[in-house]
């Protein structure tokens, strides 16, 4: 303890106070915005208050036991930490969560998209985050090293016994007991605003790196069990009367129902996709719940593959992408199967889940730069992405499993991100949700152009063709002026529209992302295959209701399945691990 003893200045007491003060303030407004419901219930929360105090004095112990000449080492955890909450501040506000600690190592996910996406989430409190340490900085420029008496020992001790205190008060609040509180993990974001900053590392990377590569014997009979008694078996396929059509599965970013049938102005903001749904042997399901977790748009793309569930705290396409799961393309038996997306092949690891997918060849971002389509639309990925495909098309060996992956929906709806349209022009709604469906009317015509393709090469009547979306983005609630307790279903609903069938049907049930493999399972005969996915064919079973990842609950109604569609996820997630359902 001599070399911790010693004389130290009032300055650094000073210092390492306005430290605490910093980082306890950046620890409560994350939990604040995250979790809490915001700055404005800041005075109703003293007890978060004291556990970020706790978590602030913890963190920055060390402080007292290096060296004077070393102490500017404290301002990286600062500067890190202001870093870190400003990005989980932005996640938050897109996926409803703070981001996984294994998903800050995705690098090759960073590029101008991204960066235009994280600006766009950026708010006015957010410089609540980025003020405290700057002033910490004016303030130590401008402060003076003056000596006393003190000694670091004391310093310390004082430290720790402020840390207890305010721990113990924090920690004590509420009547959760010790296991429910810090030994279960129901969100990320919920176990940070209850816990605060150190037990969330902890318990994160504990989860992260021990409980994920885990599957018990028990664990593997159960997946065995389910799969043999709960999941379909059924072989027939009565709702296809045409064997080996074509399958065109168009993944849209960011699709929402609520603008399909809407106008402004006067005019249709999706004249292609209103009149699809409005045909015959067409299927529609206006109330698709998004079941996607951290991995976002990839997420759905996992889901739409392989039948499978997401994991609700990891990103199955980076960390597990190269695993071995059933997939639709193994299903289309025989196919020339193709993805083409609008990205780089790194983006979300698509270069390795289109070969873990089954398909046979990925196009990227360089085959539309090389085919000069991105060149003759002026950038405009949606637009490149249906030229791109109407010349790939006739080099396709029949069948052919086609998925497209769009982007010209993906946020921000900025000023110039596309030209400027009637809709744009107008005085409807604001202007962020002028953006946004200016893009949906962009990407309308697309499926259009698509559409006319397929008919112009005589492919139309020989292919189903399904339109999907990834995820939400903007709920009409909110652009509406609404509050969320007025929200309705049809302020979040995603589409299911799928083309060129033997069966014409409006599915205005709830129903989940999960249940759209089995439903192309039968929609392409292509029930001879082993997997009929975790979810079910709305053309078989009354599906009323989907299970949403955040709390597990359900939205719709509760039905006989609601048991089965629960225990899916932690079905999902033993064979994800371990592929034990293969």
């Amino acid at each position: 303890m001599k070399k911790i003893a010693g004389n130290i200045t009032r300055y650094g007491i000073v210092f390492f106070v306005l430290c605490v003060a910093v980082v306890a303030w950046q620890c409560f407004i994350v939990a604040l915005d995250t979790q809490l419901g915001g700055v404005g219930n800041m005075l109703h929360e003293w007890h978060v208050v004291a556990i970020s105090i706790a978590n602030a004095l913890l963190l920055l112990l060390p402080y007292w036991l290096l060296p004077r000449r070393l102490r500017w080492l404290v301002w990286i955890p600062l500067a890190l930490l202001t870093v870190w909450s400003l990005m989980q501040m932005c996640y938050c506000r897109a996926y409803d969560d703070l981001m996984p600690w294994r998903s800050l190592a995705l690098t090759d996910n960073v590029n101008s998209t991204l960066a235009a996406s994280t600006l766009a989430l950026l708010r006015w409190q957010d410089l609540l985050i980025i003020v405290p340490p700057l002033l910490l900085i004016v303030a130590c420029l401008l402060g003076k090293r003056t000596q006393a008496d003190e000694n670091r020992t004391k310093a310390l001790l004082c430290s720790v016994a402020v840390c207890l205190i305010t721990g113990a008060w924090g920690y004590i609040f509420g009547n959760d007991s010790f296991e429910k509180r810090f030994l279960h993990n129901f969100s990320n974001k919920g176990y940070y605003g209850q816990n605060g900053l150190i037990p969330y590392a902890a318990f994160s990377l504990y989860q992260e790196l021990i409980i994920p590569h885990t599957v018990t014997d028990d664990e593997r009979a159960m997946v065995k069990r389910f799969i043999d008694e709960d999941c379909p078996h059924y072989s027939d396929n009565p709702y296809c009367s045409v064997e080996n059509r074509n399958l065109v599965l168009l993944i849209v970013e960011s699709l929402h129902t609520w603008p399909i049938g809407m106008e402004i102005d006067g005019r249709e903001v999706t004249p292609v996709l209103n009149r699809l749904v409005a045909s015959d042997s067409v299927i529609y399901a206006p109330h698709v719940l998004f079941q996607t977790s951290h991995g976002h748009s990839s997420d759905a793309h996992f889901i739409y593959n392989t039948g499978l569930l997401p994991l609700r705290d990891g990103v199955v396409a980076v960390n597990w992408g190269d695993k071995e799961y059933p997939t639709l393309a193994a299903a289309l038996d025989g196919y020339d199967c193709r993805e083409v997306i609008c990205t780089p092949g790194m983006n979300w690891n698509q270069s390795v889940t289109a070969r873990t997918y089954g398909f046979d060849t990925l196009y990227t971002r360089d085959d539309l730069i090389a085919d000069g389509a991105l060149k003759r639309h002026n950038n405009v990925d949606d637009a490149a992405l249906t030229d791109f495909t109407a010349r790939l098309l006739p080099r396709l060996r029949q069948p052919f499993f086609l998925e497209m992956v769009t982007m010209t929906m993906h946020a921000p709806y900025t000023d110039g991100k596309l030209p400027g349209s009637w809709i744009t022009a107008s005085d409807t709604l604001n202007a962020e949700a002028r953006g946004y469906l200016n893009c949906v009317h962009l990407t309308d015509s697309c499926i259009g152009a698509m559409i006319e393709d397929l008919h112009r090469l005589g492919l139309a009547q020989n292919t189903v063709f399904a339109i999907v979306s990834d995820h939400t983005q903007l709920y009409r609630n909110r652009i509406e002026g609404r509050s969320d307790y007025e929200f309705v279903p049809d302020d979040w609903g995603i589409p299911l529209i799928i083309t060129g069938c033997d069966t014409t049907l409006r599915y205005d049930a709830v129903i989940g992302q999960v249940d759209v493999f089995p439903t192309l399972l039968d929609v392409m005969g292509a029930n001879a295959y082993y997997w009929k996915g975790l979810g079910h064919s709305i053309l078989r079973y009354p599906v009323k209701g989907a299970i949403q990842p955040r709390n597990m609950s359900v939205i719709g109604d509760s039905t006989a399945l609601t048991p089965h569609q629960r225990q899916a996820w932690d079905i999902s997630r033993f064979i994800i691990f371990d592929n034990v359902g293969k």
